[in-house]
């Protein structure tokens, strides 16, 4: 889903996950695969009832009523192979904020007016965004800045937005329902199908009582003779309004080029 890991981009508590923490990870993401946030009091239209119709109509409600609310938090448990973290985002229409762990690594990224930031330690710039170890000692715990006009800025940008991480969950292909099941303390419906950004099936857990918001996603990657690895997707704070601390300088990206950075 939202993780991308190497060489620009991955998502704001960030833990990294113990190896032991890990392997539960890796247990319950194949399980629920395989098997197949709170919504407000305010019931749900006749049209956007969760639980009802096929899957793709199940799907289409689900990501409508998310989209109308605006803005959501999503926390990823991911891992591949033996590397495993956590990301935290707080996703609106026009901004974000995310951050990322992995072992040593921490990274930040802002979107705002168009913009986009990224912040890291000395591990994150370098294995996470690719920077070269001597950009990486001058730039650790600043901010650098990408506009539209600058080649990276597509990939810093990928699923910050809340259409876009809603996108990065939403199964494709042959959609197919699953059974009702209580998730994180909610009866659910589960859609299956292929999962996008490369994993290979994705399973999202919809509320099946008021609004039929997503609760949780499972996505599983790799198959033979590839690493094991995926990922659980959970939504909280649905319509909660998305404050982007902009930083008051950073570093033009296009200035890294010349290898002389420099503040805006």
């Amino acid at each position: 889903m939202l993780v991308r890991y190497g060489h620009v981009p991955m998502i704001i508590k960030v833990k990294t996950l113990s190896t032991s923490s890990a392997r539960a990870a890796i247990g319950v993401g194949c399980m629920l695969a395989a098997v197949a946030c709170s919504s407000p009091a305010f019931g749900a239209s006749s049209s956007e009832r969760s639980g009802t119709g096929s899957a793709s109509q199940i799907l289409r409600s689900a990501i409508s009523s998310a989209t109308k609310f605006g803005s959501v938090r999503v926390t990823v448990h991911f891992f591949s192979g033996t590397t495993a973290g956590e990301l935290v985002q707080d996703s609106s229409q026009n901004s974000a904020v995310q951050t990322v762990a992995i072992g040593s690594e921490r990274v930040s990224i802002l979107l705002s007016d168009g913009i986009v930031y990224f912040s890291g330690n000395n591990p994150g710039l370098v294995h996470y965004f690719g920077l070269s170890d001597a950009n990486a000692a001058i730039l650790a715990g600043r901010w650098v800045s990408a506009t539209s006009s600058d080649a990276s800025y597509q990939s810093l940008i990928a699923g910050l937005s809340l259409t876009s991480a809603l996108k990065e969950i939403t199964p494709t292909g042959s959609i197919a329902r699953g059974k009702s099941v209580i998730v994180r303390g909610q009866r659910t419906t589960s859609v299956s199908g292929t999962g996008p950004a490369g994993l290979a099936h994705v399973t999202l857990f919809i509320a099946a009582k008021g609004r039929p918001l997503p609760v949780e996603a499972v996505g599983s990657g790799g198959g033979k003779g590839t690493k094991l690895s995926g990922e659980i997707v959970t939504f909280s704070r649905w319509g909660e309004h998305v404050k982007i601390p902009t930083p008051s300088s950073a570093i033009p990206i296009s200035s890294l080029a010349s290898g002389s950075p420099t503040g805006e």
